[in-house]
């Protein structure tokens, strides 16, 4: 697959950085920002679903450690695909899970009723927060799609 930056010779998170550091590092606070504002195992779940779903395969080989110390076992990370129908899966990971996909595949769908529904599960601030990293989540993984480099530690939350 070709990528923007081959003939430039970049291949890392880190030299890409250098071509444009003031937003390399912005994207870098946002992935940060996201992780301490909420629930570590629902974001991860919603990390790795948009990986799936935008085929970063890179992305969804990492996982975060942070969202094993919040409950999130290898048997979820396996049946991500069938979340809907899992038994793994609770009304809370279902709900938050269905919203990440519909924001993926299109974010004008999203209807008050679903976001009424997350904002009943898992209340306002954390619903803002949750859509929130739902972006940062998103752009950051297509960014490191279209450059061909894989995503920064911070992205699963991890210290750097």
């Amino acid at each position: 697959m070709m990528h923007l930056l081959d003939d430039a010779g970049v291949t890392t998170w880190a030299e890409a950085a250098l071509l444009a550091p003031a937003a390399f590092a912005a994207a870098e606070d946002a992935q940060r920002l996201m992780w301490d504002r909420g629930d570590a195992m629902l974001l991860e779940l919603a990390r790795l679903r948009i990986a799936q779903l935008i085929g970063a395969t890179t992305a969804h080989a990492l996982h975060s450690t942070r969202a094993r110390g919040a409950g999130l076992t290898d048997e979820m990370v396996a049946d991500l695909r069938q979340w809907p129908t899992s038994p793994l899966y609770g009304e809370r990971e279902r709900l938050c899970l269905g919203l990440t996909e519909q924001f993926v595949i299109d974010v004008n769908g999203i209807t008050d009723e679903q976001v009424a529904a997350v904002v009943e599960a898992i209340g306002a601030a954390e619903c803002h927060a949750f859509v929130s990293a739902l972006w940062a989540f998103e752009q950051l993984q297509r960014v490191c799609l279209v450059l061909g480099v894989e995503p920064p530690a911070v992205h699963l939350g991890d210290p750097s």
